[in-house]
């Protein structure tokens, strides 16, 4: 009984955790984690991140989904949910909005006057914004080196074995996900990005016009066509060819790196009404309290550009 006392204690005493990842999909570096995690902390917050975007090759699974993956491997490895709090955390392409969603998050589950750690460890660029949060406390844990969802996600798109590294209940879940619709649309979508890819001087940085023509209650969209993004919503425009640039003085700029699933794309967005151009003539009202309320509905960043531009009353 004694041995257990001060581990109880720690555990009583220590402060709770917020740790924030993708998930796409899980896998049991993300699921011990947590596991650790819940040995130093009362309970733990999983923020599951991109959740306000379409389906897509890097983000193949809703919020929903990637909760349920994460619950079912946490049992599989004798862990309590209870003790994990899941919620949808949304991606802002801006940092500070980001972080600031972060701790809005954290202050709703634990009290704003409540301290928290966050829960991680540095391996790359992605995991940069551990450095974001300096009024928090840090729980470190061991990193796993070689295992990482991307290459699960290439396995799942290529037919490939699984890595190493899946929970049984997630690999379950990925067999069953193959048999989907989704899942058909999202391998068109992977073998178009591959040729893309393929056809872009590598390094290429790309720039593409986008026109927002809104009234009172409507936004005018189009709907894709292509492989990429099929059936969501896009802002009319379109793509320019490599090394060709934009002439016009945008309204707005949105230029993050993460943006475009093909290249690093500098998106040049315009008020108004696009070109009299048979390319944009598909483009049609859309009632701007649905298209507000349908985040997931939308290609790419489109809605977050749209948020932002709704926020600024001089566009």
């Amino acid at each position: 009984m004694r041995a257990d006392g001060p581990r109880i204690r720690r555990r009583q005493e220590g402060l709770p955790a917020v740790f924030v990842g993708r998930f796409q999909p899980p896998h049991t570096a993300h699921v011990a984690t947590i596991v650790q995690a819940l040995g130093q902390a009362p309970r733990v917050l999983v923020l599951l991140g991109s959740a306000n975007l379409a389906r897509s090759i890097r983000n193949p699974f809703s919020a929903p989904e990637r909760a349920r993956m994460l619950r079912a491997a946490l049992l599989e490895m004798g862990a309590d949910p209870r003790q994990v709090r899941f919620r949808a955390l949304p991606d802002r392409f801006d940092a500070d909005r980001w972080a600031a969603d972060v701790r809005w998050q954290a202050a709703q589950v634990f009290g704003p006057a409540q301290p928290v750690a966050l829960v991680g460890f540095e391996k790359d660029a992605s995991t940069a914004y551990l450095r974001w949060f300096p009024g928090w406390a840090r729980l470190p844990v061991p990193g796993v080196p070689g295992l990482n969802a991307t290459d699960i996600r290439a396995a799942l798109f290529e037919g490939l074995p699984w890595p190493s590294g899946l929970p049984d209940s997630v690999r379950a879940f990925l067999t069953g996900f193959v048999l989907t619709p989704a899942f058909a649309r999202l391998h068109a979508e992977w073998e178009a990005v591959r040729h893309l890819q393929a056809a872009v001087p590598s390094g290429a940085h790309l720039h593409e016009e986008r026109w927002v023509r809104l009234s009172a209650q409507h936004i005018w969209l189009q709907t894709r066509t292509q492989p990429i993004g099929r059936g969501l919503w896009e802002l009319p425009g379109r793509v320019l060819s490599p090394g060709v640039q934009p002439v016009a003085v945008a309204d707005a700029i949105f230029d993050h790196p993460a943006r475009s699933l093909v290249a690093h794309t500098t998106a040049h967005v315009y008020r108004g009404d696009p070109p009299p151009d048979s390319r944009y003539a598909a483009s049609r009202p859309v009632p701007l309290t649905t298209a507000v309320a349908r985040p997931r509905r939308f290609f790419e960043d489109h809605h977050v550009i749209l948020g932002r531009l709704l926020e600024n009353a001089a566009f």
